[in-house]
């Protein structure tokens, strides 16, 4: 989910401040705010964005008296200032982890509905383990098809084992969840909402659970993506929570100035092209043209499964370094990531001891393709969008 922006990271506020905003704490009396003007805001733009005439910083001035309660509603305000600018100005491949009160995530929920629709992203949603809004902003090629590269990975050897022991009817019983929004709701009423990337259900009309959902990030921070896991299996009853961590060395940038011509045909074919040709010989970047790297190198790709123990609650993990430095690190063709059969059919009582003890295995040659290939399409949409 793209360039992770912390709660500390400096704050480029793309729209003037607009006055007051009732969101908590009706009482508090009204913190002293000044409003200075910012440098201009950079040219470029990007679809579905919002675009803003003027910036501004906002300074906030307290004085030596000022009350507990008063600075944290000025802290909350200053917080949804920050992500209403963030969800407006709406730029592709960003994350925005800020700590916020639960109504005012609900504010936030709904200026995202009035200005978006039913629009996929940008996309709000909520941890009530840690009051904290996670804002997701269009993700790029490589964080999305990986996802889902790795779960059909897993859903194919699942239904490999079923093959060999002559039980192929049980497949039917593992489901994908696809991007579907879930909700828990906690003692207080608040409630949480996440969706993960891609995932495994299991129904067989009498039981249905969430078995594993996985979550990826492109250069985002891998504690606000472990946090996410977290949330799942603490919020969720998700028993396994699996961590797809791909790491893009250096960051992306668009380019200052425009490169070349990138709306021409001509121009668009030749760069096609030298995508091919660098899929070839470098499949994991960089992937340069014209002077500009359209995709850096895929510095690491790292799986991390988290289970809960069912006795003691407890969360542990283990991890799986697939990619590092641009190169593959896992020999042959199949990697053992520490998931069993018992894992996706915990109520079937058609499988026996031995054949629930056995090992889930992904089939590297079908997960790293896919993965390279993600990595090629994300420097297409980057420049096409360009």
């Amino acid at each position: 989910m793209s360039i992770y922006y912390g709660e500390d990271a400096s704050n480029r506020v793309r729209s003037a401040l607009r006055g007051a905003i009732a969101i908590a704490r009706a009482q508090s009396p009204p913190a002293t705010i000044s409003v200075k003007e910012a440098h201009s805001l950079p040219t470029k733009t990007y679809k579905g964005q919002i675009q803003s005439q003027t910036g501004a910083v906002a300074t906030l001035r307290l004085q030596n008296s000022i009350s507990l309660e008063m600075a944290t509603y000025d802290d909350e305000r200053l917080s949804y200032q920050r992500a209403m600018d963030f969800l407006t100005a709406n730029e592709p491949e960003r994350r925005l982890d800020v700590h916020l009160s639960y109504r005012s995530f609900r504010y936030l929920e709904e200026k995202a509905r009035a200005l978006y629709g039913d629009a996929k992203y940008p996309r709000v949603e909520y941890s009530a383990i840690d009051s904290r809004v996670i804002i997701h902003t269009i993700p790029t090629a490589l964080h999305s098809a990986s996802a889902v590269g790795l779960n059909d990975c897993i859903r194919d050897s699942v239904r490999d084992i079923l093959r060999r022991h002559d039980k192929v009817h049980l497949g039917n019983r593992i489901m994908s969840v696809g991007e579907s929004t879930y909700s828990s709701v906690d003692e207080q009423g608040v409630r949480s909402t996440k969706t993960p990337d891609a995932g495994l259900k299991y129904d067989n009309g009498q039981h249905k659970n969430l078995l594993l959902i996985i979550e990826a990030g492109v250069s985002e921070g891998y504690q606000q993506l472990k946090a996410d896991i977290e949330l799942w299996l603490k919020k969720f009853e998700c028993q396994i929570g699996i961590l797809l961590w791909l790491k893009e060395t250096p960051r992306f940038r668009f380019p200052a100035d425009e490169v070349g011509n990138p709306g021409s045909a001509t121009e668009r074919a030749l760069f096609e092209n030298a995508m091919w040709q660098v899929r070839r010989s470098r499949p994991f970047g960089p992937y340069r043209f014209n002077g500009h790297a359209w995709f850096g190198t895929l510095d690491t790709a790292l799986i991390e499964v988290f289970k809960t123990d069912v006795h003691s609650n407890k969360i542990s993990s283990e991890q799986y370094v697939v990619v590092e430095d641009g190169a593959v690190t896992v020999e042959g063709n199949s990697l053992d990531i520490g998931l069993i059969m018992g894992d996706v059919f915990p109520f079937d009582e058609e499988l026996s001891a031995d054949e629930k003890t056995e090992p889930i295995c992904l089939a590297t040659d079908t997960l790293l393709p896919i993965i390279e290939s993600a990595a090629q399409d994300t420097a297409i949409k980057r420049h096409n969008d360009s």
